[in-house]
């Protein structure tokens, strides 16, 4: 069964504990693809711009990790903007001022500066690819470096039961410049996450990579995942 992952509050504490690197990765990847919430000055359309707060003498922008956290803090009616993290940080680059992001259940808000919101714009800004598998071809891809197969092995890893089976193949066609995909044999149960586990995995390979890369969860009994099989390089799960 899907276990649902840890709230973004939850992996800050955990990062603040270990304070390792592992610890870290997992906490800006979630925050990079988690729905924030940024207050708007008065105006509209692209006149409008982020309000700005004080925090310790610092200027900063002001965030909310989530809708109901936002809606909670507001006294009056206020425009906003809905960004995920990494897309925020990568508007943000530039301007030299560092994001105020309020953690649901957090006394303290968190503090990105202008140095970390460029790491996490870089890293897991690349747009998430999930991959439409109609009228292209299935072919044997070359072998990715060592560092990728690790990232892909870890990905499907932490997935466990929830993913049996994944492939690597390069997909292609005539209007489809050749790529590479990694083809997901979700469960049943997994297939009804596939956006979120898709979006996830694609994140962690983009932290590592900058290979154009995409994320396919067809039925198991597809034809895509017979060719995937045939073809493909196992990647965890059974294959």
């Amino acid at each position: 069964m899907t276990e649902t992952p840890p709230p973004l509050q939850q992996l800050h504490a955990d990062a603040l504990a270990a304070d390792t690197e592992t610890a870290w990765m997992q906490f800006y990847q979630t925050l990079a693809g988690t729905s924030l919430i940024v207050p708007l000055t008065e105006g509209a359309g692209e006149t409008a711009k982020p309000q700005l707060v004080d925090h310790d003498g610092l200027t900063a922008v002001q965030a909310y990790a989530g809708m109901d956290l936002f809606a909670s803090a507001v006294r009056v009616p206020t425009d906003y903007a809905e960004l995920d993290g990494a897309q925020l940080c990568g508007l943000l680059e530039g301007q030299a001022t560092p994001l105020l992001v309020q953690l649901e259940g957090a006394g303290m808000p968190l503090l990105i500066d202008t140095k970390a919101q460029e790491w996490i714009s870089s890293t897991f800004g690349a747009e998430v690819t999930r991959r439409a598998t109609e009228g292209v071809s299935v072919a044997a891809p070359e072998l990715p470096d060592l560092t990728l197969m690790q990232a892909l092995g870890q990905a499907v890893g932490a997935l466990g039961a929830d993913c049996p089976e994944a492939w690597l193949v390069t997909l292609s066609g005539a209007e489809v410049e050749p790529e590479l995909v990694l083809v997901l044999g979700l469960s049943d149960q997994a297939a009804r996450m596939e956006a979120e586990i898709a979006e996830t995995v694609t994140r962690s390979i983009q932290a590592v990579t900058e290979q154009r890369f995409a994320v396919a969860c067809p039925d198991r009994g597809s034809a895509l995942m017979a060719s995937a099989r045939k073809h493909g390089i196992g990647i965890g799960g059974d294959g």
